[in-house]
């Protein structure tokens, strides 16, 4: 059949135009029912993966608790005075600096007041990152004040709160652990709040974190739980096991040891991380032997 000279130039212009549209075709991968061009897809990919945590948090950190952060009687493991800020100073990768350190073994004595003091300090530095992970340990434990109450206990709690409450950066803060297996010891019995209380103290805790956007609770209840009963603790990537690894805490059943205390720091900064939806590579040693090894070469190299 001949055609048309007409015939033949829309044919041919149809041909040319496919072709053109083929080429101009972008690649494209199907999720969900939807149609997403190649290019599209690696960036979603992209920007669903967990960047490093921001290490402008760093830039002036402060410490503020009790004898754990204190670190209580490790140097019975490295044989000179080593603190929660050691693990730090040692593990940390990136660059930070240490802008106030308030933890003591004496907050037992006096909650309001040497915390009181510590927070003042702390203020004067414009932290960019608050670690109290055992800040409110003593203003729920402790004689209890007048009739030992525990009304008395959770007006003192609150208190504590409201120090942690005039800061505006993060603040990194513990739940409280039931060490009824150091009562009697380090604890005298009547130091211990009611068994039955503490659920309704961690609850309050929770609450008022939740009404704060810069709060974070680190689950030391969970850690203190775990690691005193000798059971496995697992912190970010890393399974702790105590029958073959060793004890975390120290014979008093209460203070965290070396290596108790490197859980304890990545257990505080995976928390961290975990709330701003980040990862820990390239900020902190995140294997808690390599840590308690890191720390060791620091303070006894001082």
């Amino acid at each position: 059949m001949k055609l048309s000279r007409s015939t033949l130039a829309t044919l041919l212009l149809f041909a040319v135009s496919c072709q053109v549209a083929s080429v101009r075709e972008p690649s494209a991968a199907t999720a969900g029912g939807a149609t997403v061009s190649s290019d599209a897809a690696e960036v979603a990919k992209l920007e669903e993966e967990p960047s490093p945590l921001d290490a402008a948090l760093f830039q002036r950190y402060v410490i503020l608790g009790s004898s754990a952060s204190a670190g209580f009687n490790i140097q019975l493991d490295t044989g000179v005075p080593t603190r929660l800020a050691d693990y730090f100073e040692a593990g940390l990768l990136i660059d930070s600096s240490l802008a106030s350190d308030g933890s003591t073994e004496m907050t037992f004595l006096d909650p309001e007041g040497f915390a009181g003091k510590a927070v003042n300090k702390a203020l004067t530095t414009e932290p960019t990152l608050v670690i109290a992970v055992d800040f409110l340990f003593w203003f729920f434990y402790g004689s209890g004040g007048p009739g030992n109450t525990l009304t008395f206990r959770r007006e003192r709690l609150e208190a504590g709160l409201a120090l942690l409450a005039k800061f505006d950066c993060p603040v990194l803060v513990g739940d409280l652990p039931n060490m009824a297996g150091a009562a009697g010891r380090m604890i005298p019995y009547s130091s211990m709040p009611p068994a039955d209380s503490f659920a309704a103290a961690n609850a309050r805790i929770l609450e008022w974190a939740g009404a704060k956007e810069n709060v974070i609770v680190v689950p030391l209840a969970e850690f203190n739980e775990t690691v005193g009963s000798g059971g496995t603790f697992k912190v970010g990537e890393f399974t702790w096991e105590p029958a073959v690894m060793g004890d975390l805490l120290q014979a008093d059943r209460l203070h965290p040891n070396l290596a108790g205390c490197a859980v304890m720091a990545l257990q505080i900064m995976h928390s961290l991380a975990s709330s701003k939806g980040a990862t820990l590579d390239g900020v902190i040693t995140t294997n808690p032997e390599d840590l308690a090894d890191a720390v060791d070469d620091l303070v006894t190299s001082r």
